[in-house]
């Protein structure tokens, strides 16, 4: 049996989200925009488990817009900035998922002007938002935890800054972070941090593929390029995937139950891989505040070849962000973050899960000790 360290790549669905898919699939096979009898039934459980969510969320219904993953929630956002017709500024951390850095080649293409935040140690300083903040410019994106190596942001801290510039010109910025690795895994409060929008993904949380979420505070801040069908409050056009959407909502519940008493283990889990591979003289990338699902470590040997030796062995960890092993190399983020070519060369990322057992972790250290005292 192979033993799992890539949640934050994907997640297996729990038991429970199954069933909960298999349960809607059969009670509820019809389009919930249809207006026939089986199409209202469709449509109020829809309207029920978006008010399940954003209870959960502790948010509003109307701020949850269903969508099929979180590339399509950041794509909604990115490209509703075309609808401009004068190009503006647009601000993003170096360290942001291949899905928001990939709009940028297109947005310079359009005319617009796109700056690069510095993340030391992958962490986007707020200052440094404050000195690119301009009369044009029209969004920022700050991711809430990196998925490579876990840095979580103060996003507090950059929405007050995005708010007390805009009293200075005459419209909104939108602030957007990407928070797929914070859902369930942090004090996310999307209330209280001051973000416009933000992106989710069931599978990261032990829900189904295929689905996701974008929170819009205001939807009045985005204009889709395409309202489709008009479903999703006309933010996402398209039938609904019912039956992920109820899935989803009930990996979440099942996620935020004995939260604190979950993080605390994880907690421990991390903290000991950290001091255990640290004895062994590999380079600990998780510094500072960061999220204890998310480890990444720095050997002696080139990343593809340490996960592969591991993989050997039974362990499965990565070398990279799952999305960007199907893209061309781009910018290494390690690297991005000032650590250097030949520790972001050899880093590797062990992300762990609330279903990570401690005889897992025990498995883990001994693989990588026998690997490194072999070198």
């Amino acid at each position: 049996m192979l033993n799992y360290f890539d949640y934050a790549a994907t997640s297996p669905m729990s038991p429970r989200a199954i069933s909960s898919f298999v349960k809607c699939a059969e009670s509820y096979p019809f389009n919930p925009s249809s207006i026939h009898k089986g199409g209202l039934k469709a449509h109020k459980k829809l309207d029920e488990t978006r008010e399940r969510t954003a209870s959960i969320l502790r948010i509003k219904p109307e701020q949850v817009v269903f969508t099929s993953g979180a590339t399509e929630a950041i794509n909604i956002v990115f490209s509703s900035l075309l609808w401009h017709k004068t190009p503006g500024k647009v601000i993003i951390s170096r360290i942001e998922h291949d899905a928001v850095r990939s709009f940028i080649p297109l947005l310079k293409e359009k005319g617009w002007k796109v700056a690069m935040l510095k993340a030391k140690r992958g962490f986007v300083d707020p200052e440094d938002v404050k000195r690119e903040l301009t009369e044009d410019t029209r969004l920022v994106a700050v991711m809430n935890v990196n998925n490579v190596n876990g840095a979580i942001q103060d996003t507090h801290k950059i929405a007050a800054v995005i708010r007390e510039f805009e009293k200075s010109i005459k419209h909104k910025i939108i602030f957007f972070s990407d928070s797929v690795q914070a859902l369930a895994k942090t004090g996310l409060d999307l209330d209280g941090s001051g973000v416009d929008a933000a992106s989710f993904s069931a599978h990261k949380i032990s829900g189904p593929r295929g689905v996701g979420m974008l929170y819009i505070r205001n939807k009045n801040l985005i204009r889709p390029l395409s309202a489709a069908g008009g479903q999703e409050s006309a933010i996402r056009g398209g039938t609904e995937n019912l039956a992920g959407i109820v899935s989803f909502s009930e990996a979440l519940e099942e996620a935020y139950e004995n939260r604190d008493e979950k993080e605390k283990r994880i907690i421990t889990l991390s903290e000991r891989i950290k001091d255990e591979l640290s004895a062994l003289g590999l380079e600990i990338n998780s510094e500072g505040l960061t999220s204890p699902y998310i480890i990444n470590v720095s050997s002696p040997l080139p990343s593809e070849v340490f996960s592969r030796m591991l993989d050997d062995k039974g362990y499965a960890i990565s070398s990279g962000s799952a999305c960007s092993n199907n893209a061309k190399k781009g910018e290494n983020i390690i690297e991005a973050m000032g650590y250097g070519n030949r520790r972001a060369e050899s880093s590797v990322r062990i992300s762990l899960s609330d279903y990570t057992e401690e005889g897992e972790v025990d498995g883990l250290i001994n693989a990588i000790k026998e690997i490194i005292h072999g070198i």
